[in-house]
């Protein structure tokens, strides 16, 4: 059986005689080299055990002592600092090894007794590094893998995601598009569905990453706006795209992101009148050629959420000069915090109509389904108007004790009687929109944007789309 090997690494200008005498008794040899040697040739890898003997006075070697401290951290050895005195400063506590054990003016008897033990250590310590190694492997692995996935994903939402905007005529169309993440949860599109029709949409998918990502691609395939039939086809109104999508959402039973906010659009181009239908997503903002700005506000829950729900769509005729913005909740990280509860007050509080008519348990469920999809992202909703919304689907009154939904806190009168739209029309940006338009718009929200990201705040996708009719 081969002698076990004890090496000593010396930044001091002798060895113990406790440590000669200790490395005597326990039958190793031992191996002696300066500290400089060692920091340029490494540990021995025949090594069982290691030793570093150190100066009273360490400051003259702490630097090389710091090195070689970070070198043993990959090595599977156990380590023994002695210093002649009072023992190692604490700045050198470094978690080299496992162990790491300081000691000073031991006897032979017990430096013996260790040394012994760092010997029998070996094979455990090999073991826990080999481990050590493979674990790291892997998660190298796992960690390259994503990130595969990662770039599959966003190649996947840049094919469908519009590089270069169609224009029609006299409308010309601008988006914003910043995804929180390597990929979006957002998406948008705009096509033509005939001759005179163009169909514009905006999907927002609950939570960030692959997931959401993905869950974009579903909903992209889902807003279909025409069917086509023996060489004939329909048209389907915003109201009806949604009503399917919706359908489709809860059919699909999804794991995870299973809830969206939509805006589908359809816009004669010869008439310039524009049908719009939305379910969750901000109120779109039309600009009149005066600088007036109006909120669209066809009712319309959270897509994915609740059977039969419907969404009724809004007409409104446009005219030169005249500019729409549609946008996701992301538009709420870079302006004002009360946008949010522009689509949730008023959103949820039509859902409620779905449900009043069942039981109470119905009730409770739907209003818990709703909790969940409004507070699924911490920047999505207010707090003041998600408890609103959940109350008004409960249809019971704060304060009533018999139907609590668990996890969900109970608004205050204050919370109901917010009026977020006239908030969301005094923020920084729909000043600018209406002053400067919506070009100037989007540069802000750009700018603002990108300068909170740089700065580490927690941001949401962010989706914002523009039609304007040229005078």
């Amino acid at each position: 059986m081969a002698r076990a090997h004890v090496e000593t690494i010396l930044a001091h200008e002798s060895v113990p005689a406790s440590l000669k005498e200790a490395i005597k008794r326990t039958g190793a040899w031992a191996s002696f080299r300066p500290l400089s040697q060692a920091l340029r040739g490494g540990v021995s890898p025949r090594a069982d055990a290691i030793v570093v003997i150190v100066p009273d006075d360490m400051r003259p070697v702490e630097h090389g002592l710091r090195v070689l401290f970070d070198r043993l951290a990959d090595c599977p050895r156990a380590v023994l600092v002695m210093q002649p005195g009072s023992g190692v400063p604490a700045q050198l506590d470094h978690p080299a090894t496992v162990p790491v054990t300081f000691g000073s003016a031991l006897g032979a008897d017990e430096l013996a007794s260790r040394l012994a033990t760092m010997v029998d250590m070996r094979p455990s310590l090999d073991s826990l590094h080999r481990s050590m190694l493979a674990n790291r492997q892997q998660e190298e692995n796992a960690t390259a893998a994503y990130e595969r996935q990662l770039r599959l994903a966003r190649q996947v939402q840049q094919e469908f995601i519009p590089e270069n905007l169609p224009n029609f005529g006299p409308v010309k169309f601008s988006a914003l598009f910043r995804p929180a993440e390597v990929v979006s949860g957002d998406m948008y599109d705009i096509h033509r569905l005939d001759e005179e029709h163009v169909a514009i949409a905006l999907a927002d998918a609950t939570g960030h990453g692959i997931p959401a990502a993905l869950l974009t691609v579903f909903v992209k395939r889902a807003l279909r706006g025409k069917e086509i039939h023996n060489g004939s086809y329909r048209l389907l109104p915003p109201t009806e795209v949604l009503e399917r999508l919706n359908e489709e959402l809860l059919e699909a039973n999804l794991s995870e992101c299973r809830f969206v906010a939509a805006t589908y659009a359809v816009l004669n181009t010869r008439t310039m009148v524009l049908e719009l239908a939305r379910g969750g997503t901000p109120y779109p903002i039309l600009r009149r050629r005066d600088g007036r700005l109006e909120l669209l506000r066809p009712a319309g829950s959270v897509i994915g959420v609740l059977p039969g729900a419907r969404y009724p769509s809004q007409q409104v005729q446009l005219a030169p000069g005249d500019s729409l913005v549609i946008c996701s909740d992301g538009v709420e990280n870079v302006t004002a915090p009360q946008i949010s509860a522009t689509a949730l007050a008023e959103t949820f509080s039509r859902a409620a109509a779905a449900v009043r008519a069942g039981t109470a348990r119905e009730r409770r469920r739907a209003a818990a389904l709703v909790g969940a999809a409004a507070c699924e992202d911490s920047g999505c909703f207010g707090a003041a108007s998600s408890t609103t919304a959940v109350a008004e689907i409960a249809d019971e009154p704060a304060g009533s004790g018999d139907d609590e939904v668990p996890g969900i806190e109970r608004p205050s009168r204050r919370a109901s009687r917010m009026a977020p739209d006239e908030a969301m029309l005094a923020s920084a940006w729909c000043a600018t929109l209406r002053g400067e338009g919506p070009q100037a718009a989007l540069q802000q929200l750009t700018v603002r944007y990108d300068s909170l990201r740089r700065m580490g705040y927690p941001l949401d996708d962010l989706t914002v789309l523009t039609l304007q009719i040229q005078p």
